[in-house]
C-alpha cells in the first residue's frame, strides 16, 4: 500500500494543531484561574491549575507523537524506496527486471516508471545487440566486432567532443586456471570477473571482452589523468577473491594498460595499441599493476592498418 509525503504532512499538521489548542486551552485555564478564583474556594483554584498543565502536557505528547509518526514514516517509506530503486540497478545491470518493485512513497511514482521503462528498453537493446552478434556469449558484454565499431565512432569524435581512454585487462595466471581446474573452471572465471567487472565501472563506460582472458573498459569522452584514477579505483573495488565451480576460490588480480585517443591517431586503433604496449610493461613489471602510455606514441604502418 502506497502512501503520500503530503498525507503524511496532512497528518502531522492535525496533530500539531490538535496539541496547539490542548496546550492554549491549558494557558487559557491559567490566565482565567486568577479571576475566578477570588469568587470560588482555594481547592478549585487548585484543581483548575492542574487540569490546565494536564492540558498542556497532553498538546505536547500529541504534538510529540505526530512528528515521531511523520519522521517515522517518511524514513521508513524513503528507506525502502532507495532500496528498490536500487534493486531495479541492479536487476538492470543483469538482465534480470522484475514485473514488480515494492513502493512505499508516491511521490517516487515518476522516478520508478522512468527506471523501468529505461531497464526494459536496456534488455531489448542487448538481445537487438545478441541478435546482431555483438555480445560475448560466456561475458555477456560486447564482443570485438562491437567493440571495434565503438571505436571507430570514437575515434570519429576525438575533435568534437574530446578524447576518451581505454583501459586494456589482463586477468592474472588465467592460463594456470585451466590447467588445474579445467576448462569449465575457467569459464567460470570469465563470466564472475565479467560480473564483478559490470558492477564495479560507471554505468557510462563501455565494457568488452576482446577474448580469451583479455577484456577492454572504455571511459568515453574521459582524458587519460582521469581515467587512470578510474582504473586505481577499479583495481580497488573488484573482489579480491571470487568463487568458481568445484570449491574454487579463486585470489583474483589483474593487469592492465591504459591510453587515450588523440587528435594526432590517424587509425581508430592506435589508442588500443598504446594500451597493448602499456599492458606489456605491466606484465614485465610483476603483474598486478596498472601502466600508462602517453598518447604522442604511435604504432607501425603494418600494426595500424591491421583492424582496418
Amino acid at each position: 500500500m502506497t502512501r503520500s509525503l503530503a498525507r503524511i504532512f496532512r497528518r502531522t499538521l492535525l496533530g500539531l494543531l490538535i496539541g496547539l489548542a490542548l496546550t492554549g486551552a491549558g494557558v487559557a485555564i491559567i490566565l482565567a484561574a486568577p479571576a475566578t478564583a477570588r469568587e470560588a474556594p482555594s481547592s478549585l483554584f487548585t484543581d483548575s491549575h492542574f487540569y490546565a498543565v494536564l492540558l498542556m502536557i497532553a498538546g505536547f505528547v500529541v504534538a510529540l507523537i505526530a512528528v515521531f509518526l511523520s519522521h517515522r514514516d517518511t524514513a521508513r517509506g524513503v528507506h525502502a524506496d532507495i532500496q528498490s530503486i536500487g534493486r531495479i540497478l541492479r536487476d538492470a545491470r543483469h538482465n534480470e527486471m522484475r514485473d514488480n518493485y515494492p513502493m512505499e512513497l508516491e511521490e517516487f511514482g515518476n522516478i520508478f516508471q522512468y527506471l523501468r521503462d529505461s531497464a526494459r528498453k536496456m534488455a531489448e537493446e542487448r538481445q537487438k545487440l545478441k541478435g546482431l552478434g555483438y555480445l560475448d556469449h560466456l561475458s555477456h558484454l560486447a564482443n570485438r566486432r562491437y567493440f571495434e565499431r565503438r571505436l571507430r565512432k570514437l575515434h570519429r569524435q576525438v575533435e568534437s567532443h574530446g578524447p576518451s581512454s581505454l583501459l586494456v585487462i589482463d586477468i592474472d595466471h588465467f592460463k594456470q586456471v585451466n590447467d588445474t581446474h579445467g576448462h569449465d573452471v575457467g569459464d567460470a572465471l570469465i563470466a564472475e570477473f565479467s560480473r564483478v567487472l559490470r558492477a564495479a565501472v560507471r554505468q557510462t563506460d563501455f565494457l568488452a571482452r576482446l577474448g580469451g582472458d583479455e577484456f577492454c573498459v572504455i571511459y568515453p569522452y574521459t582524458p587519460l589523468t582521469h581515467a587512470y584514477s578510474y582504473a586505481e579505483r577499479l583495481r580497488k573495488q573488484l573482489p579480491r577473491e571470487l568463487k568458481l565451480p568445484k570449491g574454487v576460490v579463486h585470489s583474483l588480480r589483474w593487469t592492465g594498460g591504459i591510453s587515450a585517443m588523440s587528435n594526432a591517431d590517424s587509425k581508430f586503433d592506435e589508442a588500443l595499441w598504446r594500451a597493448d604496449q602499456a599492458l606489456m610493461r605491466a606484465k614485465q613489471a610483476g603483474r598486478n599493476n596498472t601502466q600508462l602510455e602517453a598518447v604522442g606514441t604511435h604504432p607501425p604502418a603494418a600494426r595500424s592498418g591491421s583492424l582496418t
